[in-house]
């Protein structure tokens, strides 16, 4: 058994970062600053983007827009309607609501046509995926007076506050940190590895947690989250006390919008069906009367059989080699609802 040399005043970095990580809750005061304090990021060049296609159809969501439309292939099948995709993967519901309120609606003219990209009870649960990177990936899409709204739906799923660490030490270190110890991770896997070095073990570590050589209940494109969920984040509603519907709402009509909530196909099983309990039917059906009582849409994809477990390459993603297929039959499926015809396929004589 080898290790690669690892210099001493590497060794002493590392062993100074993890003892300043240890002594830091009594270091350090007890309340961290508020995340609140951090400034905005908001992200102008995506915005930009969107306003130079004047769309007329927008497209929310995250990776289950993203692992699924062929975008250069749906923009020619859409003509002469313009899109623009505002997705981002590992986002959910309140980050969609900033996309929807910064990057949307301000668009000039408006898109008339939204599509909300959604699993299951996305809609309910709110504060889902709001910790973290993903805090700060929300901060791309918000403007400052959206604070008070990121802290409601942040307070509804009681999420935690930053670590002491996350609050206190620069970013450089906490980064520092993170490569140390993964330094200190490969020597350990070293052990009875033979010779094999850095650069060839943490390929083989890629490789063995690489997406397509995992199960799918163990990589589950952030399914899990939305399945455990509370059970009364389980019965619909449009309580602006619970949920951002009623804004999506809301602000919608004072645009003259209408919005598709896409409710996607979860992985099926061998027999390329999902399975539905009665409470998620229940809730499916509750959000499709409200939504229609609106004059909006809520597309359901879950039932369809062309889209077969084949298709999908990672827990809820589709692979890329399915994405063309998938782009065909969600624009059959949404055709006839974009805000201009289509322009027929040419046919070759």
């Amino acid at each position: 058994m080898t290790f690669l040399p690892r210099s001493r005043s590497e060794l002493s970095q590392l062993l100074l970062l993890a003892a300043l990580s240890l002594a830091a809750p009594l270091l350090l005061p007890t309340d961290p600053p508020a995340e609140s304090l951090k400034p905005i990021a908001f992200d102008q060049e995506r915005y930009d983007k969107a306003a130079r296609k004047h769309p007329h159809v927008a497209l929310i969501g995250n990776s289950m827009l993203n692992t699924r439309l062929d975008k250069p292939l749906l923009n020619d099948l859409a003509q002469p309607n313009s899109l623009a995709y505002i997705a981002e993967g590992g986002t959910r519901s309140t980050v969609w609501y900033f996309k929807f309120k910064n990057f949307a609606v301000p668009l000039s003219p408006p898109p008339q046509l939204v599509f909300l990209f959604y699993r299951d009870y996305d809609f309910t649960a709110p504060w889902l995926h709001l910790e973290g990177e993903r805090l700060d990936t929300a901060r791309t899409f918000m403007k400052p007076e959206d604070e008070p709204l990121l802290e409601f739906s942040r307070n509804l799923g009681g999420v935690t506050p930053p670590t002491v660490l996350d609050a206190y030490l620069p970013d450089e270190t906490t980064r520092k940190l993170r490569s140390r110890l993964n330094d200190l991770a490969i020597d350990t896997a070293a052990f009875g590895r033979g010779h094999t070095g850095d650069t060839e073990l943490q390929a083989q570590l890629n490789n063995l947690f690489d997406f397509q050589n995992l199960r799918s209940d163990v990589f589950d494109a952030g399914a899990t989250a939305n399945d455990i969920l509370p059970t009364d984040s389980k019965l619909f509603t449009v309580d602006p006390a619970k949920n951002l519907l009623e804004k999506f709402n809301t602000l919608a009509k004072a645009h003259h919008i209408r919005l598709v909530f896409y409710r996607v196909k979860r992985r099926p099983n061998e027999h390329n069906e999902v399975l539905q309990d009665p409470e998620l039917r229940a809730y499916t059906a509750a959000f499709r009367t409200w939504a229609e009582s609106q004059g909006h849409l809520l597309l359901d994809e879950s039932e369809d059989p062309r889209l077969t477990l084949s298709m999908y390459h990672d827990g809820d993603h589709l692979g890329k080699a399915a994405m063309a297929d998938y782009t065909h039959l969600f624009f059959q499926r949404v055709q006839a609802i974009l805000p201009l015809p289509p322009t027929p396929p040419q046919t070759t004589p």
